[in-house]
């Protein structure tokens, strides 16, 4: 016999090869934020989480006034990149402490009502619950708000991220696989146990939630109840209770949207943990086709530059998306030997052989590949194992600094990796999210406070892409604009 369940699981199958395009309450849903002068500001804890959005600002600094200019532009999302997940929980609370204490400043200057999105990744990895609680504690304290709950929604469909019957999936060589199942519930960091939502709940909060305690969206909610039966959940929430949302696609997470603006406008107050999908239903953004080659390389200032990808990220896509691409086109690889930058007598020959290398490649107009050995080397903690990611991360960080051409595009592969070239490396400080490369796979443009100004950034998620993602948009930028 067929269950419903069955019958969900086939049409994501059957669907996932097509994305979703505009949905029919896309448009009701901007027009109504619009007519709130309600903005959503997302708490980024990588740079990839700007991976479904276009033509709003993301700001790397949360000072007021990056803040007050960010929120004085003429739309309904402001990102602000945190780079939390690479940071131990201390520096991670006091980072989300700090923006919020300057964004009640500002937003009363300014009279500007908000919502915060604390956006992480779709495969669960984070701090949770941190991150909210401590958002809680400071909106209680600074604006006197009462959180009523937190949704939790990992779903990510251009990323193959689908929650059904409160259990996260990923879809794997058309498979669903629970999300523990998964290399990403073994994080050195971040591991868990649990793909039944209610039950990590627990898990991550070490009891400060029970499983019991969690409220639920289900499919049937959404598609059966609609916006009505959606608000009477939220309605009857209170005292930041975690809230599970089930989607399989964009019209799911339309209709959770609606019913979220209508309990706003009543005045309820939500913190959101979620994936990068939620913000474009909720933002009330529409499809733009993914970007052409010309405006993915906007650099060289003229000059026959090579383009610059760096990998960081080890995971096991990323792996295989590095080989495709060195097999299948053009590129000039330099590896950056992992063991001898974690070896301090080793450091700085290690770095000045790359860096010579690096520089001349771009020179000679050569794109250029510059990724980490592929060897993990794991320490005994966690903490231990984030130490050795900053330090390899900022080894590539420096390499990028050095550079004294300007690559006609730069493209890094990796959330930490992603999120220090573009602070540290590059000196962004605002930048203007173009749309995406491919799916999940945001371009941005460089401002004019940055260190390579102009230029676009390509941020590609470790996790996220086929095969031969990195390698076709590669291959569309040469045929385009030429090697």
């Amino acid at each position: 016999m067929t269950t419903k369940t069955d019958m969900i699981f086939q049409e994501i199958i059957s669907n996932s090869s097509t994305l979703q395009g505009e949905t029919p309450l896309r448009k009701t849903i901007f027009s109504k934020l619009k007519e709130l002068n309600h903005k959503l500001i997302v708490l980024d804890d990588d740079p990839t989480g700007v991976q479904t959005v276009h033509d709003v600002s993301v700001i790397t600094d949360w000072d007021k006034r990056w803040i007050r200019k960010g929120l004085e532009e003429d739309t309904q999302v402001l990102y602000i990149l945190t780079n939390t997940r690479s940071y131990e929980p201390e520096k991670a609370a006091r980072i989300n402490t700090e923006i919020i204490e300057n964004l009640a400043v500002v937003s009363k200057e300014l009279n500007v009502s908000f919502t915060i999105i604390s956006r992480s990744d779709s495969t669960l990895r984070g701090h949770y619950p941190l991150e909210i609680s401590v958002l809680e504690k400071a909106l209680t304290e600074k604006l006197d708000w009462s959180i009523d709950g937190h949704l939790i929604i990992p779903a990510f469909f251009e990323g193959n991220r689908y929650t059904v019957d409160n259990t996260h999936y990923l879809l794997v060589n058309q498979n669903l696989v629970p999300v523990n199942n998964t290399e990403f519930a073994k994080d050195a960091v971040f591991g868990y146990s649990k793909a039944f939502l209610p039950d990590y709940v627990q898990e991550k909060s070490e009891g400060l939630f029970t499983s019991d305690q969690v409220l639920s969206i289900s499919i049937e909610d959404i598609r059966c109840g609609g916006v009505d039966q959606v608000f009477s959940i939220l309605d009857k929430a209170s005292g930041n209770v975690p809230i599970v949302v089930n989607a399989i696609n964009y019209q799911d997470l339309d209709v959770v949207s609606l019913a979220l603006l209508k309990a706003i406008e009543g005045g309820k107050h939500f913190l959101f943990r979620t994936a990068a999908s939620l913000v474009k239903s909720l933002g009330g953004f529409s499809h733009k086709p993914y970007l052409e080659a010309k405006e993915m390389a906007r650099g060289s200032d003229g000059k026959n530059f090579g383009g610059l990808l760096v990998v960081g990220s080890h995971t096991k896509l990323t792996t295989e998306q590095l080989s495709d691409l060195v097999s299948e086109v053009h590129i000039r690889p330099i590896e950056l030997n992992v063991e001898m930058i974690l070896e301090k007598n080793q450091r700085q020959g290690e770095m000045e052989r790359a860096a010579k290398l690096l520089e001349a490649s771009i020179k000679n107009g050569d794109n250029t590949v510059l990724y980490t050995s592929r060897t993990v080397i794991k320490a005994v903690s966690k903490e231990e194992n984030l130490q050795y990611s900053q330090i390899i991360s900022q080894a590539l960080v420096e390499l990028v600094h050095s550079l004294t051409v300007k690559p006609k595009f730069i493209m890094a592969k990796g959330g930490i990796t992603s999120s220090d070239i573009a602070t540290s490396g590059l000196g962004i400080k605002k930048a203007k999210i173009l749309g995406q490369a491919a799916a999940g796979v945001p371009v941005l443009l460089t401002g004019e406070e940055a260190r390579i100004k102009n230029t676009t950034y390509i941020v590609f998620p470790g996790n996220v892409g086929q095969k031969n993602t990195i390698t076709e948009i590669f291959k569309k930028i040469d045929s385009e604009l030429g090697d």
